[in-house]
């Protein structure tokens, strides 16, 4: 009686291969050709034998860093799932960038005593710094969690690099808060950013001072939470840079 032969192993050919991060092929040729140099590119999403998305189970595993929310130049990535977007949301809110970005709108806001107006005390520094992590929480939440997914947008931000002038990077970081990428790599407006940022800022009547909770202050805390966005961006673009002159690593 012949012997059934056992299941043979997937060839090489069709293992899976994940690029480190994403961007979008401006046509189908480029799909092949890769990116060109300087630019990043989003790569078609990896699927199974049923066609569905296969999770890298490492990248769940990982500690947050900048690295998440950032693709360098001539980078390809892959675009995000709506369950992606949501650990990335949540990876962001509590990453070393973030929470050296609210930790320094504290301590610039106690510097020169503006809103929230906790006072110049230790103690009300202490209140600064919980208000803006809480915002900073919040903002991010809605923004890359809740609002990217729903309105299927990319929230993370493609670096330009060294291959472009500083005026073009500047301007690229500093309008970021305005446009991003659709998940299949058009512009777009960034309403999930924006959306964020007012939900986030609306929220601050319920914790900030009494003194500045109305509609005015709002959207004074809302004009600031967009300006520390494109703040931020410019940062992400020229860090690299700036770390290199330094003789510095680049930073995670």
């Amino acid at each position: 009686m012949a012997q059934t032969d056992p299941l043979q192993a997937p060839d090489a050919e069709a293992k899976l291969s994940w690029p480190d991060a994403p961007a979008l092929p401006e046509s189908p040729a480029a799909s092949t050709s890769g990116a060109p140099v300087g630019e990043s590119s989003l790569a078609g999403e990896p699927t199974g034998s049923a066609g569905n998305f296969i999770p890298d189970p490492e990248e769940h595993l990982s500690l947050p860093t900048r690295r998440d929310m950032t693709i360098l130049p001539a980078e390809t990535a892959h675009p995000l799932t709506s369950h992606e977007k949501v650990l990335l949301g949540l990876k962001e809110s509590v990453s070393l960038f973030s929470i050296v970005g609210w930790s320094a709108s504290a301590g610039y806001s106690h510097l020169i005593n503006s809103s929230p107006n906790y006072g110049t005390d230790k103690a009300a520094f202490g209140e600064r710094l919980g208000a803006a992590a809480l915002r900073s929480v919040t903002d991010n939440l809605f923004s890359v969690a809740l609002f990217a997914p729903l309105l299927h947008e990319d929230p993370r931000y493609y670096e330009l690099g060294a291959g472009h002038s500083f005026f073009k990077r500047f301007l690229h970081g500093v309008e970021r808060p305005l446009i991003t990428k659709s998940d299949d790599g058009r512009p777009t407006a960034n309403f999930s950013l924006i959306a964020g940022n007012l939900v986030g800022s609306a929220l601050t009547n319920a914790y900030y001072p009494e003194r500045n909770r109305s509609a005015g202050q709002t959207m004074v805390t809302f004009g600031a939470s967009m300006g520390g966005s494109a703040l931020g961006y410019v940062v992400n673009e020229f860090l690299n840079d700036a770390l290199a002159a330094a003789h510095i690593r680049k930073v995670d």
